[in-house]
């Protein structure tokens, strides 16, 4: 269990790492792929609502399943609103057509954070990337029509 957490400490680093070094560049365009990814600290909880951002999506996740506030999806702007519902920490992925693979930072237990990402058609994943949570259920498939 140490190995697993230290794992998971330095995966959060990284994430962190990475998200830092990307929110220091001058430019507010998002990634090749359209995707951003942003912890968020309101305590609003967003279901299916148009946000500045498009279409807010909450996914609740427990051990160990995703929980979508919707199944219905359009081509356009989403936000992925990740909500760690569990008793271990989360992170959410995506991964679709014109989206490569992009994750929220690794979620303590209470902890929220948005992932922004334009869907066109087609099926798109999401998981929880963590320690392998995706194997133990936290994994499911959406349909953009």
């Amino acid at each position: 269990m140490t190995r697993s957490l230290a794992m998971a400490v330095a995966l959060a680093a990284l994430t962190l790492a990475a998200t830092t070094g990307c929110s220091s560049s001058s430019s507010s365009s998002p990634s090749s792929g359209g995707s951003t990814a942003a912890a968020s600290t309101s305590a609003g909880s967003a279901s299916s609502a148009a946000t500045g951002t498009g279409t807010a999506v909450t996914v609740k996740e427990t051990e160990f399943k995703l929980a979508l506030s919707t199944t219905a999806f359009k081509p356009g702007a989403y936000t992925f609103v990740a909500q760690d519902a569990g008793t271990v920490s989360h992170a959410l992925a995506i991964e679709g057509p014109g989206v490569p693979m992009q994750q929220t930072p690794i979620l303590a237990p209470g902890g929220k954070a948005d992932l922004s990402v334009t869907l066109k058609p087609g099926s798109y994943e999401l998981w929880c990337p963590v320690d392998g949570h995706k194997a133990l259920g936290m994994d499911t498939h959406i349909t953009v029509a």
